[in-house]
C-alpha cells in the first residue's frame, strides 16, 4: 500500500510493521537505505569537521598519486560486489554466478585504465579532495553545508527507522 509520509509514521507508531508498503512510491525498505545513506552523509559533516580543511589538504598534496586510491579500489570494490552478489535474491544478477577471483581478475584488468585516470579525470584523484579542502576553509560554504547537514541527518534517521 502506497503511503504518505505522516501516515507511514502513523502505522509505525500504532507497531505495525512497514516493510510491505511504499512511501510516495519508494518502498519503505529503499526509502530506509536511503535514509541510512543521507545520515551517514550528514554524520561526514562531523569527519570533516575533526579533520579540518588543512589537514584534508595537506593529505591530498602528500598522496596525490601514490596508489593509496588506487589500492583503496581494488580491495573496496570486489568486497562490494561480493557484498551485492551475497544480499540480493538469487537469479536476480548476473554477478552471482561468478566466484570471487574472477571479479578480482576483472577488477585488475581495469587496473591500467584506474591508473590513467588519476591524472586526467579528478574524481579519480586526489586533486579533488585537495579542492574540497579548500572549500571546506571558506567559512560560508562551512555554514551552508552544516546547515544542509542537520536537516539531512534528522531525514535520515526518520527514513530508516521506519524499516524496523
Amino acid at each position: 500500500m502506497d503511503l504518505t509520509i505522516t501516515e507511514a509514521w502513523a502505522l509505525w507508531w500504532s507497531g505495525q510493521q512497514l516493510t510491505e508498503h511504499s512511501i510516495h512510491g519508494m518502498s519503505v525498505l529503499w526509502a530506509a537505505r536511503t535514509g541510512k545513506l543521507l545520515a551517514f552523509l550528514a554524520g561526514t559533516t562531523i569527519v570533516l569537521d575533526i579533520i579540518g580543511s588543512e589537514r584534508l589538504v595537506a593529505w591530498g598534496n602528500r598522496v596525490g598519486k601514490s596508489g593509496y586510491l588506487v589500492v583503496a579500489v581494488v580491495l573496496l570494490f570486489p568486497i562490494g560486489v561480493l557484498v551485492l552478489t551475497e544480499t540480493v535474491r538469487p537469479g536476480e544478477w548476473l554477478l552471482e554466478n561468478y566466484p570471487p577471483w574472477v571479479l578480482w581478475l576483472t577488477m585488475a584488468a581495469f587496473m591500467p585504465l584506474i591508473w590513467w585516470a588519476m591524472d586526467r579525470i579528478p574524481i579519480f584523484s586526489m586533486k579533488l579532495v585537495v579542492k574540497f579542502g579548500r572549500m571546506l576553509a571558506n567559512q560560508k560554504f562551512e555554514r551552508w553545508l552544516r546547515t544542509i547537514a542537520v536537516p539531512l541527518f534528522f531525514l535520515g534517521f526518520a527514513l530508516d527507522y521506519l524499516a524496523f
